[in-house]
């Protein structure tokens, strides 16, 4: 029987109007207790891992986007936490994972790794001499190297909270590792790293690139380090500070927060799901901007601007999460670059050895997928393994979107367990283990027992299948009604000036 060690999860968004495991009815409004299909797929995993009879639970592993905090208040986020928290750890007679989570932020909830770092730096003021050495900008992906500050305290506190009311439950630990954790097996002859993935994509790069521009002399190649060191601040900004600039962050206490949808980030994050709701915005920033007058050099201005904001919609229209195929060209570059350069630099750094095996685990993109990758730059064979993302951020089906849950074996056989794609078709809705082209005389126990194990529980598994068809099809249409009234608003609003002032 194989014995499963540790369980991936990445692209919860835990708190946002988008995400399935936020809990939202038909009609729009947050409402009390778990979401259905957090309790589904948790109750599912329970049954699977009892069929597997391991001795311990497996490490729950949970890399990038655990919160929203780009798009929705602290409060929100933290009582959908709370229910996982609940559902996973409530039972203190069979706890779902094991008392120590590894956690690798991303971006969406990079303030998290902050929040540690800072942490970190305070602990190691306490010790410190007559030198000071600057604060660090990533982790080992050695967990055996973490040290005793290498924890998250917010993330802790808040299951802490949570499960204050289950009686004899015993509140996790978040390790922090970022942005890679690694597993080697003795001998070095296989590896895994796991990641968010958010470096694949050029835009979280963007000050690397400036940086590049201005002292040309660089080398040309960041270890992982450095490629943090260039953009943490852009990307703390933009996806968790902010995020959580609007209005629902300033409400007070005595309000829970839930009505933030109509907050500015949130709305124009959503606007930018729809090309057309995007030019309306493009067209309104425009004309409040240059007001049509009779002069030809404002109407050559208003023509520029046009123009370029047609262009950047183009752009925006075309980034990852919206490519047709699971990585773009410029993805799948980044994944070989990221790949061939910082984590091979951090494993050899680190273990000594670059595994002649190597499976990448990641998330991000939101398209869930297990494949044999060519890396030219990697000495041996690498299998990326994404996790998908558990929100709705279109208003049709997009069938190459998804989410899985990725389960490692003791010997670090990495296997996909995909529980649902955005099927056009409700009843193709299906929970699967993802196939991927091993060599024949591989050997694949977990990967076996799985595929039986999920045809034996058809109708448990079933049922969860049922219900993520059913919640895709309500958050399509929330989001289609959010985007109409966001895009409405721009069009109809009264030309005021400037204002704020």
């Amino acid at each position: 029987m194989p014995d499963i060690r540790f369980v991936c999860l990445s692209d919860l968004h835990l708190g946002a109007a988008n995400s399935l495991l936020t809990h939202i009815e038909g009609d729009g409004n947050r409402v009390a207790g778990p979401a259905p299909l957090l309790v589904a797929v948790l109750d599912g995993l329970r049954r699977l891992l009892r069929q597997a009879g391991s001795s311990t639970p497996p490490t729950l592993v949970l890399h990038g986007d655990l919160f929203e905090l780009a798009l929705t208040t602290t409060q929100v986020a933290a009582k959908s936490f709370g229910h996982l928290a609940v559902q996973a750890w409530g039972d203190p007679d069979e706890p779902l994972f094991a008392h120590e989570v590894l956690f690798v932020p991303g971006n969406h909830d990079h303030h998290l790794w902050e929040i540690t770092r800072e942490h970190q730096y305070e602990d190691y003021l306490r010790q410190a001499g007559d030198q000071i050495a600057p604060m660090r900008h990533v982790t080992s992906m050695d967990r055996s190297r973490l040290v005793a500050a290498d924890h998250e305290p917010f993330v802790g506190a808040l299951a802490a909270r949570a499960l204050a009311g289950c009686d004899g439950a015993v509140s996790p630990v978040f390790r922090v590792l970022y942005p890679n954790l690694g597993l080697v097996v003795p001998g070095g002859a296989r590896g895994v790293v796991i990641s968010h993935g958010h470096y694949l994509e050029p835009m979280y790069r963007a000050m690397s690139f400036l940086h590049d521009v201005v002292t040309p002399h660089r080398p040309p190649r960041l270890d992982t380090a450095e490629l943090e060191a260039d953009n943490w601040a852009w990307i703390d900004f933009f996806w968790s500070t902010m995020g959580r600039s609007g209005e629902g962050e300033s409400k007070g206490e005595a309000d829970d927060g839930d009505d933030d949808d109509d907050d500015a980030i949130p709305v124009l994050y959503e606007l930018l799901q729809d090309r057309q709701a995007l030019e309306a915005l493009v067209g309104r920033v425009v004309n409040d901007f240059l007001p049509q007058t009779r002069s030809l050099i404002r109407a050559l201005e208003r023509w520029t601007l046009m123009r370029a904001g047609r262009r950047a919609t183009a752009l925006v229209a075309e980034r990852e999460r919206h490519h047709s195929a699971v990585l773009s060209p410029a993805a799948t570059t980044g994944l070989a670059n990221l790949i061939g350069g910082p984590i091979r630099g951090q494993l050899q750094e680190e273990f000594g050895v670059l595994p002649p095996r190597l499976d990448f685990v990641f998330g991000h993109t939101h398209k869930p997928f297990a494949s044999r990758r060519a890396v030219d730059r990697y000495p041996g064979v690498v299998v990326a393994h994404n996790t998908g993302g558990w929100v709705v951020d279109a208003v049709s089906p997009e069938p190459v979107k998804g989410a899985s849950i990725v389960l490692i074996g003791d010997d670090l056989e990495v296997v996909d367990l995909c529980i649902y794609r955005q099927e056009v078709d409700a009843n193709r809705y299906r929970v699967e283990v993802t196939a991927v082209n091993d060599a024949p005389d591989e050997p694949t126990p977990l990967r076996d027992w799985l595929v039986a194990a999920v045809a034996a529980d058809a109708d448990g598994w079933g049922a969860v299948s049922q219900l993520a068809a059913a919640k895709v099809g309500e958050r399509e249409h929330q989001l289609a009604a959010r985007i109409e009234r966001g895009t409405r608003a721009v069009r109809d609003q009264v030309q005021a000036g400037p204002r704020g002032w």
